[in-house]
């Protein structure tokens, strides 16, 4: 019995142990579904065009992170029936998220060309893909 007892907590232990990893995984993967649905439901004409940062330094991953989050304040739903359901997924990618780098000498939000939403949307993709790449692997 007490070895059964010892052989769960240490099984219990062991999953908790191999999760603590797994919440900012599971939040990077959050944000790429997030910016998928969003792609199907943002707004693409007559909209403003939002800088949109491209090939961001590994150092400067922070600081992209942040105009990307920034800038999705301007996106538009492309229909009232939507908006509910693209407030919540604008709140999502607000949400803060600790990504360790340095953000001496990093370009600011406004240096960046602009773009349409779907463009601004595929460059935050790509940069959820890279940031999943060099944290998560």
């Amino acid at each position: 019995m007490e070895r059964m007892i010892i052989c769960c907590l240490f099984f219990f232990c062991s999953s908790m142990l191999l999760s603590a990893a797994a919440p900012t995984k599971l939040r990077y993967k959050e944000l790429v579904k997030t910016v998928i649905e969003l792609k199907k439901i943002v707004k693409v004409k007559d909209v403003e065009l939002l800088n949109t940062p491209e090939d961001s330094e590994s150092k400067c991953l922070s600081s992209t992170f942040n105009c990307f989050q920034n800038a999705s304040l301007h996106l538009e739903p492309a229909n009232s029936q939507s908006s509910r359901n693209f407030d919540v997924m604008i709140t999502r990618l607000r949400r803060p998220i600790i990504i360790d780098t340095i953000t001496d000498n990093c370009s600011p939000c406004e240096s960046y060309a602009k773009e349409a939403p779907r463009q601004f949307l595929d460059s935050f993709l790509s940069l959820l893909q890279e940031v999943i790449n060099i944290h998560c692997s």
